[in-house]
């Protein structure tokens, strides 16, 4: 995968979504975890990127607003030191289900195994989004619309959803369909994808596009809930050039 790859967003904006092929990006989560670390530089290099921002993920609504400083990837600790909180050896990230940023030359990026990475961009600014159904219930997307607001003003937003688990395949219990008021509902199926459309254009998005793959039942992606602990994670990335 390279910047060639990647979907345009407004002004500059791009991003892209790995699959199983690019291996687990994350250093937690799944078989081959050890080679996290070296798979997000591997990727950070190919799209040309001088840094890769991210958080540790917790299905809230919190976006972190990325500002110049140190990058968020550091050395590891010396031999023996326990992880710091998130897992990720040397790293003491921020809680944030989503990083937006008007720094160009920086990835914003989110790690999933069936819920949605949602990259969003106006002339100005970018961010990713992790939306499971907690997160989307919990506001999610609306806080990365409006992190962009706050980064570069009112602009035309332009929302990316990429591969997450599709109605095809996801079923869910009670509490979660009473949660969306039972819009998007087949049976005990849920369309997460179409929720997720319908409050982003809500929030005053201009146009959502979709990478149209479910998770669970294509096996080029990562999913928890196919392969659980031993499913690794895709990421989204998203960045202005």
């Amino acid at each position: 995968m390279s910047a060639d790859d990647a979907f345009e967003l407004p002004g500059g904006g791009r991003a892209v979504f790995t699959a199983r092929a690019h291996g687990n990006l994350s250093s937690v989560a799944g078989e081959q975890a050890d080679r996290g670390e070296a798979s997000r530089a591997q990727l950070r290099k190919r799209l040309g990127l001088d840094r890769l921002a991210r958080g540790y993920q917790v299905h809230g609504s919190f976006v972190r607003r990325v500002s110049s400083g140190e990058p968020d990837e550091r050395p590891g600790p010396p031999p023996g030191a326990s992880a710091a909180r998130g897992g990720e050896a040397g790293e003491r990230r921020e809680e944030a289900d989503g990083q937006a940023t008007a720094l160009r030359r920086v990835g914003t990026l989110v790690v999933t195994a069936d819920c949605m990475p949602v990259a969003l961009g106006c002339r100005g600014a970018v961010a990713i989004v992790h939306a499971g159904w907690r997160g989307l219930a919990a506001g999610v997307l609306e806080e990365g619309v409006r992190a962009l607001e706050e980064l570069a003003g009112q602009q035309e937003v332009v929302a990316i959803i990429g591969p997450c688990a599709g109605p095809c395949c996801y079923e869910v219990g009670e509490e979660v369909h009473a949660a969306f008021d039972g819009v998007h509902r087949d049976g005990r199926h849920l369309d997460i994808r179409a929720i997720a459309h319908d409050r982003l254009l809500a929030a005053g998005v201009a146009a959502v596009r979709d990478v149209p793959a479910c998770t669970i039942c294509d096996e080029r992606y990562f999913s928890h809930r196919r392969e659980g602990s031993r499913a690794g994670r895709q990421a989204g990335v998203a960045w202005l050039s």
